[in-house]
């Protein structure tokens, strides 16, 4: 019954969210003021039927409904309760449903929210949500519906399994069951999954060489790999940054359609703008924290395939957010905001094709699915579509200016400057993840003789200069002014952020840092530099107009502008992440040693000693390799860590590290390999890595600052003259 009421919800919700296309478009054209309020109604109500959906599907998986075949797949009787839920997402059927709900929950939201106030965006506002919308739902009433049954011949003979959404002729439910046989010729046993025609009748084995030793009713369960917290939360997170930035798309191809290309558009996502960033830059860093934890190589981010194309539409939706601030100020680059949310919306697809349809070899991606004809075939039909609307436009001078940049010392010409270098960065990690599949395309049209295969190291050098073009960049653009900044006055502004930063860097090199370290830690301070001292500046500004002390004034200027200052709190964090990136990736060491019981070995500062290996086995019939280890600092015992390697039936065994953190530094122990009591180390000395997993919990902070609404406007104009007056405030 379950699967029954997944599939009429889902269907339902397919066949409105078309219908809700269709509708808002003819509303759209005919600017019928009815029609468009159905197509509202329509889009709000596929939300409820997705959430049913999904509900429908966690209960299936709680209860154990392993005829489903994609809770078989995900779900297991010993898997714990938390990651019964969270299967939802664990797999390719399960997770396009609950994508698809995350996208009707963002659509739902900004239509209604935004109802009143872009009113005449909002027909076409709701032809590109419902439209997006009902594509991914298409996929998974008809491509990965998560519903689907397992069927087979009522004899029960294995050969004839399927997976189907509709009852086979002559066919009937399958149940799988988890069987230990005993082989009577061999002594062994062996474990098995058979399928039988009903829940409650055991598998039989005919062939009289086995025995049956043990059987139960159960699924295989979640990929072992996808157990870790990190990777609970990170596909969420992952997905709310991707849908996120489907609603400043819409707004955007709102205002081109009806040739508004002024800011009423911009002032409308601004806020989803920054929420979708926020969730995608928490989605990247937890899947660096998951691989730091659970992958077993030391570190955090490999350039690998999928996670390039997630980062990659980060890096076009934070240029975007810069830019809007010059529309919105000065009425300029119109034509390039649009551009920009463009790219991150196409971005967005292809990093979802990338990762869905298997195309891009990665330990992040879905395997081989029959997804990748009808996903290209979107993405190709929304890139054409999008260019040609906004070709269409710009030929018609839409894009043209309220004013002209007006020197190249100027703020406009700085963010400029700064969207250039993450467009710069973003064609090179394209052209790096992608080159392989172009280059093949290419050969197979006869174009080229071979095929280009960058590794990891291409990415290297390009990124690490145009990053520190984009550090430099961000302490100099808050010290320019609008329009027109003379390099006298530019030169004072920048005195103390660049003495503060030479003085590090002379540090550094008394103390033996190689010039190429200190140059790009020099730039990256610089760069926190001038953000505390344009904060000081403020506080300090208002502390003496208004009299109050430090903390209270810099509160009360986030309260008038928490745009800037949550920007400045988000540019301290990147400059922390920066410095943590830094020296957890040039300063690492790593050694390799086999050791007896007793036996020690040293890494930077710390001694680590082996005392013993057990086994041991989880609470999810996972069976685990165990040493025991002490780690020492100037002689004093400071932990005992236990890394381990976790063995799960049908999968490849996982390496879990001990680590012992502090600010300075992680010591980071793997258990690679054991014979007997002697056991084979691979160990890192981390230094600061800390500092990126610290950096981006400031990042949040800052974004949260910059999102979070303002106050009441009509309480604000209630306030008394003198009141409006004295909040207003030095800095703002």
């Amino acid at each position: 019954m379950i699967a029954e009421l997944g599939i009429v919800t889902t269907g339902a919700a397919f066949f409105i969210a078309v219908a809700t296309t269709i509708v808002a478009l003819y509303s759209a054209l005919t600017k019928n003021e009815v029609l468009t309020r159905s197509a509202r109604n329509m889009l709000i109500f596929i939300l409820p039927l997705l959430t049913i959906g999904c509900l429908l599907l966690i209960y299936a998986q709680w209860t154990g409904d392993y005829s489903i075949a994609y809770v078989s797949s995900v779900s297991s009787n010993t898997q714990p309760e938390s990651l019964k839920i969270t299967a939802l997402w664990g797999s390719q059927a399960g997770s396009l449903l609950f994508y698809s709900w995350m996208l009707s929950l963002f659509s739902v939201a900004a239509v209604v929210t935004n109802w009143k106030k872009q009113h005449e965006l909002m027909s076409w506002v709701i032809v590109f949500t419902s439209g997006t919308l009902a594509f991914f739902l298409l996929l998974n009433v008809f491509y990965e519906n998560p519903y689907e049954r397992t069927w087979m011949n009522p004899n029960g003979d294995v050969s004839t399994i399927e997976s189907s959404l509709l009852q086979p002729e002559g066919k009937v439910v399958a149940f799988p069951w988890k069987t230990s046989l005993f082989d009577r010729q061999t002594g062994e046993i062996q474990d098995f999954t058979i399928f039988t025609t009903g829940a409650d009748e055991e598998p039989l084995i005919t062939n009289t060489r086995y025995i049956v030793r043990s059987a139960v009713y159960d699924g295989n369960g979640l990929n072992p790999l996808l157990r870790h917290p990190g990777m609970v939360i990170h596909p969420p997170m992952l997905y709310l940054g991707f849908t996120g930035f489907v609603i400043p798309f819409a707004f955007g191809m709102a205002a081109l359609a009806i040739g508004q290309m002024g800011a009423t558009w911009i002032h409308a996502v601004r806020r989803w703008s920054l929420i979708a960033w926020m969730f995608l830059s928490i989605g990247l860093v937890l899947g660096g924290r998951w691989a730091y934890d659970v992958l077993g190589w030391g570190g955090y981010w490999g350039w690998d395939p999928v996670e390039n194309s997630a980062f990659l539409p980060w890096l076009t939706g934070t240029a975007f957010l810069h830019s809007v601030m010059i529309q919105e100020k000065r009425g300029m680059l119109k034509g390039w905001n649009i551009s920009m949310i463009i790219s991150t919306y196409l971005l967005v697809l292809l990093g979802t094709v990338a990762t869905r349809t298997g195309l891009l070899s990665s330990v992040h991606s879905f395997a081989q699915s029959p997804l990748a004809i009808p996903m290209g075939g979107f993405l190709a039909l929304s890139l054409v579509g999008s260019a040609g609307l906004y070709l269409w436009r710009g030929n018609q001078g839409y894009f043209k200016g309220d004013h002209e940049i007006e020197g190249i010392l100027s703020r406009e010409s700085m963010f400029m400057l700064n969207n250039w270098v993450f467009f710069a960065l973003t064609i090179v990690i394209f052209w790096g993840t992608w080159a392989e599949k172009i280059t093949d395309f290419m050969r197979g049209l006869g174009l080229r003789e071979s095929v280009i295969n960058l590794g990891p190291e291409y990415f290297e050098t390009p990124t690490a200069i145009l990053f520190l073009i984009i550090y430099l960049l961000m302490g100099v653009a808050p010290l320019v002014a609008w329009r027109r900044a003379t390099a006298n006055r530019l030169g004072k502004a920048l005195r103390i952020p660049t003495a503060a930063a030479v003085v590090t860097m002379v540090v550094m090199l008394v103390f033996g840092v190689g010039i190429g370290v200190v140059l790009g830690v020099g730039i990256i301070s610089f760069a926190g530099y001038a953000t505390l001292l344009e904060i000081y500046k403020g506080t300090h500004a208002r502390h003496r107009t208004h009299g109050e002390p430090y903390p209270v004034a810099l509160y009360r200027l986030t309260q008038r502008n928490r745009r800037r200052y949550g920007g400045y709190v988000i540019h301290l964090a990147i400059v922390i992440m920066g410095i943590g990136i830094i020296g957890s990736s040039l300063f690492q060491d790593v050694t390799q040693r086999t050791l007896a019981p007793g036996q020690t070995l040293e890494i930077g500062p710390y001694t680590m000693r082996y005392n013993e290996v057990f086994t041991a086995v989880g609470v999810d019939d996972r069976d685990m390799i165990i040493a025991d280890i002490t780690v020492l600092r100037d002689g004093k015992e400071i932990e005992n860590l236990r890394p381990r390697q976790d063995f799960f039936a049908n999968s490849s065994p996982m390496s879990i590290a001990g680590v012992h953190s502090t600010v300075e530094a992680d010591f980071y122990a793997l258990l690679t390999f054991w014979n007997g009591n002697e056991v084979t180390f691979r160990v890192y000395y981390n230094p600061l890595v800390n500092f990126v997993w610290w950096g981006s919990f400031l990042l949040v902070f800052g974004t949260l600052i910059a999102a979070w609404p303002d106050r009441d406007p009509v309480f604000a104009t209630q306030q008394r003259p003198a009141l409006r007056t004295a909040a207003a405030g030095a800095g703002d």
